[in-house]
């Protein structure tokens, strides 16, 4: 604790204990408190002219010691912490940590963060021999890194449209549901209820694996703090945005069939509805399309409609004029009908013939229609192996799941047409 500190909650209890006798009754002072009070008093100045020169004193030293530790920049000039760290740091601790496979601690951690060194390297001065000391300093300056900036994605909407993301466990996942089954009808007495079919259909998902692979050079890491953990952040919101973009669109990119994904857009049995370029103009037809949906069963209302729609189609909407008595966007008088939606990116370019303008969930007893299942096989990996020769470190995620619908006629697309 500073000098300063230790005079600081002296002075604190000085005055405390004076207020107490201040605040006694004048019958309960007797001459010992007064005189006490007289001593505190007394002590207080002495105490308060100590504090002053104590805080002086250390902001003295403060300024050495940042002065010092900033010669440490140069060649020739080390900071007294930095001297202090190295001396009780240990490469048998780092090297420990190293086998483990986790970053340093204790002192040698405390050194890192001194010489600006993520926490798995190792400072090379620990057994390099001192600096000669130079009158000039290098041509390259320290560099100070400000805030990272990560990439943008599109918003992921497949959950929100009310696809279901569920674990597997190893081996296929199977989702049965009910096609077809009896009805119900007024029986006489005696009269026994008629043979009906009654048909159950299952959708098996198999393991697909979807990745995504980054390399980085040394020098990169060593010049840019935080690099690897900010392309894990990348990588992780690559492939979390693909495989909600594959529930829209599909992905068969694949060298092989048996890879491919088939989404909302190419799905069998998805409600399939077309605006012509002529009826995407007139004020009621894209209404009258969305308002199809709600057929009591599926969706009861216009809030039963989970509506992701592409950008396209949306600046449209909201860009020209509905030809009603009240001078409002398409958006607004289609809002103004209960509808509501989200803007997904990368559905579509444009509103011109074959882009899709929106997929829509109809949301009632939508639970397990449409299913993502993800295996928990995925994981980072780190190979600082195999290109060790080029200095370079590959991060590979990898991700196995499979998308599908039991039920699609809880989903419908919207598709501008010629």
């Amino acid at each position: 604790m500073k000098a300063s500190q230790k005079l600081a909650i002296r002075s604190s209890e000085i005055r405390s204990r004076l207020n107490a006798i201040a605040a006694m009754d004048a019958g309960d002072v007797t001459d010992e408190i007064a005189g006490e009070a007289d001593t505190l008093r007394a002590e207080l100045g002495t105490v308060e002219t100590q504090y002053r020169a104590a805080v002086a004193g250390e902001a003295e030293d403060e300024a050495r010691a940042e002065a010092e530790f900033a010669a440490g920049a140069v060649p020739g000039g080390e900071a007294a912490e930095v001297r202090a760290l190295r001396g009780r740091a240990r490469v048998g601790s780092y090297m420990t940590a190293a086998l483990e496979g986790r970053a340093a601690d204790g002192p040698e951690a405390e050194l890192n963060a001194a010489l600006s060194l993520p926490g798995n390297r190792f400072p090379l001065s620990l057994i390099a021999p001192a600096p000669e000391v130079r009158a000039t300093t290098d041509a390259d300056a320290m560099a100070t890194q400000s805030t990272w900036v990560d990439r943008l994605f599109s918003e992921t909407a497949a959950m929100m449209l009310g696809v279901t993301f569920e674990s597997a466990a190893a081996g296929v996942s199977t989702h049965p549901v009910t096609t077809a089954g009896a009805a119900a009808a007024q029986r006489g007495k005696t009269e026994a209820a008629a043979d009906a079919a009654w048909t159950v259909g299952v959708t098996e998902l198999k393991p697909k694996r979807n990745a995504v692979r980054a390399v980085f050079s040394d020098e990169d890491a060593a010049r840019l703090p935080g690099l690897e953990a900010a392309l894990r952040r990348d990588l992780s919101m690559a492939l979390a945005e693909g495989v909600d973009r594959a529930i829209f669109l599909g992905d068969a990119g694949a060298s092989g069939t048996d890879a491919d994904i088939v989404g909302l857009a190419t799905a069998g049995n998805v409600v399939e509805l077309q605006l012509t370029q002529t009826e995407k103009a007139a004020t009621d037809t894209p209404l009258e399309r969305f308002i199809s949906l709600i057929d009591g069963k599926h969706a009861t209302e216009a809030g039963d409609l989970r509506i992701a729609m592409s950008v396209g189609a949306n600046a449209y909407f909201r860009s020209r004029l509905a030809v009603t008595a009240e001078a409002k966007s398409m958006a607004g008088f289609l809002m103004d009908n209960g509808l509501r939606w989200r803007v997904r990116g990368d559905l579509a370019d444009g509103t011109g013939a074959n882009a899709w303008g929106a997929f829509i969930g109809r949301a009632r007893n939508i639970a397990g229609a449409g299913v993502a299942a993800i295996w928990d096989s995925g994981a980072f990996i780190r190979d600082p192996y195999t290109r060790a020769a080029q200095g370079e470190v590959a991060l590979t995620l990898g991700y196995f799941w499979d998308f599908g619908l039991p039920r699609p006629s809880n989903f419908a697309r919207l598709q501008f047409v010629a």
